[in-house]
């Protein structure tokens, strides 16, 4: 059997956490113990600091809670504090811009293993190395989350719900990890007597949750792709010292640098037909294209994540500005993203 011949080239390692993806578990994951660690408060009772339990409500837990009114523990108790959730739907959300032409969002790390630091690498005037990383546009969802809190004391379920009204309209979740928006609307409180004459006081809410998923790998391919950026390039020739000057060429600096330039931005509108960038400006063409480089191959302009084609706009740079006019009427909901080489100032 022939051996497949591999290209090491592109045999790049991405770290774990670069590449697992997001999934439901993580999200739940992420609001739970975001629930546990930061809203949920530790509360009083019998003259004791008590930790207020949180249960992932499981399809038995929740027919349990929803026959009953509560949950027992395995010796019959009823368990009071508590919290329980549940996830019950998922839905697309269409109000986040998902670029259908731009499949990849750029990411750059700018410090890299690769890189040496010592005073030779200074001497040939050496541009450090970015790693760079190509990452899949998720898919952005929005998840409905039921939450139930069981106390015995009013007191105890006023300050549950303060810390929850407080925290909503938030980002939950760590700095250093996932973080979603969650928002919480209404309570509904309901107090009544258990068995053993034992008062229950519950309430109940909704949480939406806005969030996105993405999965390790799309259609046979990783949704993150590793590359790295060069070091140094020289264009040009030598000769050897037979008499003749030596040449060493350095003229395509201008022509790499302004290749490389790559920006986005949201267009502001000024009517429904002519939209303008601010704070930015255009770099000037390199005379090595000034007779290559079309005057519309600086922009891609997208609307609503559609692609507008090079002959239904215009653009005329202004000062710390630049005036797009559009050949067809635009609603003013729509938002217009300009990709393209210009500067930000």
């Amino acid at each position: 059997m022939k051996r497949q011949e591999r290209n090491r080239a592109l045999q790049r390692s991405i770290p774990e956490e670069y590449t697992k993806g997001v999934k439901l578990v993580d999200i739940d994951g992420t609001i739970a113990e975001y629930m546990s660690d930061v809203v949920i408060p530790n509360v009083v009772e019998n003259g004791n600091v008590v930790k207020i339990p949180l249960l992932y409500g499981n399809a038995e837990r929740w027919h349990n809670i929803r026959k009953e009114g509560y949950l027992r523990d395995k010796r019959g108790q009823i368990q009071i504090p508590l919290v329980m959730f549940t996830r019950n739907s998922i839905d697309r959300n269409d109000s986040m811009a998902n670029f259908k032409e731009a499949s990849v969002l750029p990411a750059y790390k700018k410090w890299s293993k690769t890189n040496r630091y010592d005073r030779f690498s200074l001497l040939p005037n050496a541009v450090p190395t970015y790693e760079h990383y190509n990452i899949s546009v998720p898919h952005y969802v929005t998840l409905t989350y039921e939450v139930m809190i069981w106390t015995s004391f009013t007191e105890h379920m006023n300050k549950i719900v303060e810390a929850f009204q407080y925290a909503t309209d938030r980002y939950w979740g760590k700095r250093e990890g996932y973080r979603f928006q969650t928002r919480i609307d209404s309570f509904d409180n309901e107090q009544e007597v258990g068995e053993g004459s034992e008062r229950i006081i519950r309430t109940s809410f909704t949480m939406v949750v806005n969030a996105y998923l993405l999965p390790e790998r799309d259609d046979g391919w990783p949704n993150v792709k590793k590359s790295f950026t060069p070091k140094r390039i020289i264009f040009g020739t030598e000769r050897e010292l037979d008499g003749l000057e030596t040449y060493n060429y350095r003229n395509y600096e201008d022509v790499i640098n302004f290749m490389a330039i790559r920006n986005q931005q949201t267009a502001e509108y000024i009517d429904n037909q002519t939209v303008k960038l601010t704070g930015v400006e255009l770099p000037p063409i390199p005379n090595e294209l000034r007779t290559s480089f079309n005057k519309k191959d600086r922009f891609v302009i997208f609307a609503d994540g559609n692609k507008i084609t090079d002959y239904t706009y215009d653009y005329i740079p202004d000062t710390n500005t630049i005036i797009f006019h559009l050949d067809e009427s635009i609603n003013y909901e729509t938002d217009i993203y300009i990709i393209g080489k210009y500067l930000k100032i």
